[in-house]
């Protein structure tokens, strides 16, 4: 195999492997667009929305694991779905301490409306593969990510929002002198 050769072949496969990532990328963008559409309702509330569905009764906390967030975030999810009226929070009747997440008839009519549209779709495709590419999968996409650079923060967005230890002080004094 001549050097040539061997190079054109790299570049064909980076290729297939940039275009099958977008293809992806785009495919499930898709998707949740659709479900967006269709509900009006962001896919972060559908994800958790799936979830409570799948485990009435669950916790706040069980639900952030569940998601991999943490439990502000997940505290506004469920502000949101109780607002939309598509879950309820009940009191457990074991531990009146506890507090359990419950689909509402509401909630449990869009699960049904929306089953399969794009909630867990990547997840149950990558279910299905056999083992081995699976660990191949995960391997090459944990790698990819190391490549990547991070997301920046909204502060490193709009510079305008980062202070100094400085401008923090002034902003604390004057906000207090307002006060008085």
């Amino acid at each position: 195999m001549t050097a040539s050769h061997g190079k054109n072949g790299r570049a064909a496969l980076e290729n297939r492997a940039l275009l099958a990532s977008r293809t992806l990328v785009d495919r499930m963008r898709s998707l949740y667009r659709e479900l967006e559409q269709l509900t009006g309702a962001p896919i972060g509330l559908h994800r958790a929305l799936v979830c409570i569905g799948d485990d009435p009764g669950l916790q706040a906390s069980r639900l952030a694991s569940r998601l991999g967030m943490q439990r502000p975030a997940v505290s506004q999810i469920l502000k949101n779905l109780t607002m939309r009226g598509w879950i309820e929070r009940r009191r457990s009747d074991q531990d009146q301490r506890a507090i359990q997440i419950h689909p509402t008839a509401a909630g449990r009519q869009i699960l049904k409306a929306t089953a399969g549209r794009a909630v867990f779709t990547l997840q149950k495709a990558v279910c299905r593969l056999p083992q081995s590419e699976l660990a191949q999968l995960a391997a090459s996409v944990e790698l990819l990510l190391t490549l990547l650079p991070a997301p920046s923060s909204p502060d490193a967005i709009h510079p305008s929002r980062q202070r100094t230890g400085a401008a923090r002080k002034t902003a604390r004094r004057s906000g207090a002198k307002q006060r008085r």
